[in-house]
C-alpha cells in the first residue's frame, strides 16, 4: 500500500553502505550505468529481493540520498512521465506511487542491507533513473565494495585460488576509483567490458566476497598516486610496454616474459582466424579506412618482447595502410563477420611479408618501385598506362605475374590471410591466467600484482 506523501522538511538519509578501510582517500560510491544510450528503457521494473519497500528522491554527489517519500510495495516501475518528470506505479498496475517533476530520480530500496531485482539479476545500493531520449537512463549508485563484488565473478572465475581473486579484487577496485570514462554521461563507468564486466551481486560467491573483504580498501600505487590497473585474459607469453601499444609511456606498465601462463590451463590459448582479401577489404573499408582492395597484409614490425607493433595493409594500387599498437589487432574486428585478431601476439602467413622489391625494366639497373601508373607500349605500338601492383608478362619463358608495390619472394595467397597467435586481450598489466598460474604456484596477491605492475605497492 502506498504511504501518505511527506510534507515535513526534507528526509536525508545517508547512504550508509560504505565499508572501506580508512586509509582509502576516495569517494567510495560508485555509479554504474546498466541502461543507457541505445539501450535505454521505455520503463524500468524493480523488486525487492531482500528488504521491503522504496523511497523516492535524489542522490547528491557524494552518494547521499535524500528522501522526498515512501512506499512499502516491493514491485515497482518507473516510466518517463511528459517531457520531463518520471512516475512511479505499481507495477503491473496504472496504480500511481510517486511522480517526479524533475528529469532524475532516486530509488533507494528499504531494509536492512536490501537486495533488489532488476532485469534478472540482484543489485545492492539504490538506483538513478534519467529521461533519456524518451526512454529512460538507470544507473546503480552503489558502495564501491560492493561494486567489486559484482566485478569479480564477472571477471575471474570464482573456483580459482584465492590469491588470484584478491590480485584481482585490487585491480578492479583501483581501475573503479580511477575511471571516469562516462562522466559525460551522468555515472562512472558502465556494466560491460568497456570498462568492467558487472551484474550485481547476482554471480557472487563465498570465495569472491572473501577476496573483497580481504583486500578491503586496498588499491596500486606508484610514486604515491593511484596506478592505472590494467589487466587482460591472457598475454600469449609476454605482457607489453602501454607506450606499445596505446602510445603513452605509463613507468609501471612495462612489458615482460611471462612464464607462468604456460604452466595452467588456457581454454583457447592458441587461435587462428583466416580472411579472403574481399572480407579484409569489407572489415576496413567498413571499419572507415582509405583503401581500396587489399591484397596483400603483414606485420611490418615486431616489439623486442616478440609482440605485434604495427601491421601494414596494401591495395591493389599499391597503397599502404599502417596500424600500429593495439589498432594493429582492432584492425582485423568484425562483429558481423564474428572475426577478430584476439591479441597482439600474433604472425600473419599468406601475404608477402613486406621485404620491399622492385621491377626490372630491360635491366637489373633500371627498376621501379611501383607498376600503378607506368606506361607501357603494346606490340602495335600503342601507349597504355597500368592500373594496380598486379599485372601479367610475356618473357622468354612464357606468362607469368608481376607485381610491384612493395611484395618480395614471390606473391600473396589468392585465398587471402590467416593470423596465428597466442592469448586473449591487449597484453597490458596483468594477465588473468597469470596471476591463477602464479597463485597455484604458492604465490600470494602481492606477488602477482608486483611481478605484472612494475615498482608498484599495494596499500
Amino acid at each position: 500500500m502506498k504511504k501518505s506523501l511527506l510534507l515535513l522538511p526534507l528526509v536525508v538519509t545517508f547512504f550508509a553502505l560504505w565499508a572501506v578501510s580508512a586509509s582509502a582517500a576516495f569517494d567510495d560510491t560508485v555509479r554504474v550505468g546498466l541502461r543507457y544510450g541505445s539501450s535505454a528503457m521505455s520503463s524500468a521494473n524493480l523488486e525487492n529481493d531482500e528488504g521491503s519497500g522504496y523511497e523516492f528522491g535524489y542522490f547528491e554527489a557524494d552518494g547521499t540520498f535524500v528522501s522526498l517519500d515512501e512506499t512499502d510495495e516491493t514491485a515497482i516501475t518507473m516510466s518517463p512521465a511528459g517531457r520531463r518528470g518520471i512516475q512511479v506505479t505499481v507495477t503491473g498496475t496504472d496504480h500511481v506511487l510517486y511522480e517526479s517533476g524533475e528529469d532524475t530520480l532516486g530509488v533507494l530500496p528499504m531494509g536492512r542491507d536490501p537486495v533488489t531485482w532488476f532485469r534478472g539479476s540482484r543489485y545492492r545500493g539504490g538506483f538513478e533513473y534519467t529521461v533519456s531520449g524518451g526512454g529512460l537512463q538507470v544507473v546503480n549508485v552503489v558502495d564501491l565494495e560492493d561494486y567489486v563484488k559484482g566485478v569479480l565473478p564477472s571477471e575471474m572465475s570464482p573456483s580459482w585460488d584465492l590469491e588470484a581473486l584478491k590480485a584481482q579484487a585490487v585491480c578492479a577496485r583501483t581501475y573503479a576509483v580511477m575511471t571516469t570514462k562516462h562522466a559525460s554521461d551522468g555515472f562512472d563507468l558502465c556494466a560491460t567490458t568497456h570498462c568492467q564486466a558487472y551484474s550485481g551481486v547476482s554471480g557472487a560467491e563465498d570465495s569472491t566476497d572473501r577476496a573483497v573483504d580481504e583486500t578491503a580498501g586496498e588499491c596500486l600505487y606508484y610514486g604515491g598516486e593511484l596506478a592505472e590497473a590494467y589487466y587482460h585474459s591472457s598475454d600469449g607469453g609476454a605482457t607489453e610496454d602501454a607506450e606499445n601499444v596505446w602510445g603513452t609511456e605509463i613507468p609501471y606498465l612495462l612489458g615482460k616474459e611471462d612464464p607462468y601462463e604456460a604452466q595452467t590451463s588456457i581454454p583457447s590459448y592458441s587461435w587462428s582466424v583466416s580472411y579472403t582479401w574481399e572480407e579484409l577489404t569489407w572489415v576496413l573499408q567498413n571499419s572507415g579506412y582509405d583503401i581500396g582492395d587489399v591484397v596483400d597484409a603483414y606485420v611490418s614490425e615486431y616489439t623486442d618482447l616478440g609482440n605485434v607493433y604495427s601491421v601494414t595493409f596494401v591495395d591493389s594500387r599499391g597503397n599502404t595502410l599502417v596500424r600500429t599498437g593495439d589498432n594493429a589487432r582492432m584492425a582485423f574486428y568484425s562483429t558481423t563477420l564474428g572475426k577478430n585478431v584476439p591479441s597482439l601476439r600474433f604472425s600473419i602467413s599468406g601475404g608477402t611479408g613486406g621485404g620491399g622489391s622492385s621491377v626490372a625494366v630491360n635491366s637489373a639497373s633500371n627498376t621501379l618501385s611501383s607498376l600503378d601508373g607506368a606506361a607501357v607500349i603494346s606490340g602495335s605500338g600503342g601507349l597504355s598506362r597500368l592500373d594496380g601492383e598486379h599485372h601479367t608478362a610475356i618473357s622468354a619463358s612464357g606468362r607469368e605475374t608481376v607485381s610491384g608495390g612493395g611484395t618480395s619472394g614471390g606473391h600473396a595467397s589468392r585465398d587471402g590471410i590467416t593470423v596465428t597467435g597466442t592469448g586473449s586481450g591487449h597484453n597490458v598489466g596483468m594477465s588473468q591466467y597469470g596471476a591463477r598460474a602464479m597463485a597455484e604456484q604458492g604465490c600470494d596477491y602481492i606477488d602477482i600484482l608486483e611481478f605484472y605492475f612494475t615498482g608498484i605497492c599495494v596499500r
